[in-house]
């Protein structure tokens, strides 16, 4: 079966003022249709960049080489036009700080609409109806008052919720959670991973997370790839990588987990 996103040779570098920096070498990966994909690391690993560079998103001092495909089209050098006819519709992105990605001048429910008045061609109406079917599809409570509800009157559960909805409004193939989970309190994290998983499953939509938590990861995918500085050291079903791991970081990110635990 032809994977929904292929990355094949992917390195990423910067132009500095003080020279190149590598961020990303060599990186190959796969996810099919209603898979779900863990990308682990540190900070700094170049687990963002990646998808930075697949949303076509690096910053103009980055020179990404290699091919990423995506329903069998190559978007490595697309124009932003070609590369608009994806984002959002057919692959989305919820970023790491909610906060920061809502427009802190705009209600929640005009960043909803929007999209689908661009996107898809909705009417104010109809863009409003189905917007405030998503906050409920996410389950915000009330709905309909939230829609006029500015991003500073949320919880920061509530305004990831509210990335959640956005990113699925125009049903995508393809879902990259960026660290969804960053500052949210166990029991909203299990809550949001719970929503993914069964928002998955009705709309068999691949799902990559980016993260550095392990049981976050183990809560959600049935594969893995483990990077450290700008390197993917090892790559394969969770449970295998878990209990078999082979390189000697993923050894001791399970190591740091084990001693950080009660």
């Amino acid at each position: 079966m032809t994977p929904l996103l292929s990355i094949q040779h992917l390195s990423i570098t910067f132009n500095t003022p003080d020279g190149t920096v590598q961020a990303v070498q060599n990186i190959d990966l796969a996810i099919h249709a209603g898979e779900t994909l863990a990308i682990v690391g540190e900070s700094g690993a170049g687990k963002s960049q990646i998808f930075q560079a697949v949303m076509g998103l690096l910053p103009a001092n980055a020179v990404a080489t290699g091919s990423i495909t995506f329903a069998d089209m190559q978007l490595l050098g697309q124009s932003m036009r070609v590369l608009n006819q994806y984002r959002g519709k057919r692959m989305a992105i919820i970023f790491q700080d909610p906060m920061t990605s809502l427009n802190p001048l705009l209600s929640i429910g005009r960043q909803l609409t929007e999209i689908l008045e661009v996107h898809q061609g909705l009417s104010s109406r109809d863009a409003r109806s189905r917007s405030i079917a998503m906050l409920e599809q996410v389950r915000i409570p009330d709905a309909k008052r939230r829609f006029n509800s500015y991003p500073h009157e949320l919880s920061g559960g509530m305004r990831q919720r509210v990335m959640i909805a956005m990113a699925l409004l125009c049903e995508p193939d393809l879902l990259i959670a960026d660290e969804p989970t960053t500052a949210l309190d166990v029991t909203v994290q299990s809550e949001i991973m719970a929503l993914l998983r069964e928002i998955q499953s009705k709309r068999n939509m691949a799902i990559i997370l980016i993260t550095h938590d392990l049981p976050l990861a183990g809560g959600l995918c049935d594969t893995i790839a483990v990077m450290s500085q700008g390197k993917l050291v090892e790559q394969g079903r969770f449970e295998q990588v878990i209990r078999h791991p082979e390189h000697t970081y993923t050894r001791q990110l399970l190591a740091a987990l084990q001693h950080s635990s009660p």
